[in-house]
């Protein structure tokens, strides 16, 4: 258990990145971030929603899209066998299409998520 940081960040994408150490049961950090993720898609994205809010994006898809996006990278999955389920997928596109900001993610001159990612495989 812990934060959604701990789990996803601290847990997941940190040790791929460089930024933590790997833990000793990844498989079991990969099945704590998929019951994370379906909690939140149960709390959040139930009855038909596209974002937290409804059919706008709010500060929650700003906060949650970019930790979202890190795991969903293929050099994690590469690492750590942690595969994105495809609702979450469709939720981290809707959200970045409609973020006016949202491309920084995939692209920064070197420095975006993506392209960070991309340098761990």
């Amino acid at each position: 258990s812990g934060t959604i940081y701990d789990i996803m960040a601290i847990k997941l994408f940190y040790p791929v990145f460089g930024f933590a150490p790997a833990p000793a049961d990844q498989k079991a950090e990969n099945d704590a971030t998929l019951d994370l993720l379906a909690k939140y898609e149960k709390a959040f994205l139930s009855g038909g929603k596209k974002f937290v809010a409804g059919d706008k994006i709010s500060i929650a898809e700003y906060k949650a899209v970019p930790l979202l996006f890190a795991c969903m990278q293929p050099s994690i999955e590469k690492k750590t066998g942690f595969k994105m389920p495809a609702r979450m997928v469709k939720y981290v596109e809707d959200a970045m299409a409609q973020m006016k900001n949202g491309s920084f993610l995939s692209s920064a001159g070197g420095y975006s998520i993506k392209e960070y990612a991309a340098s761990k495989e």
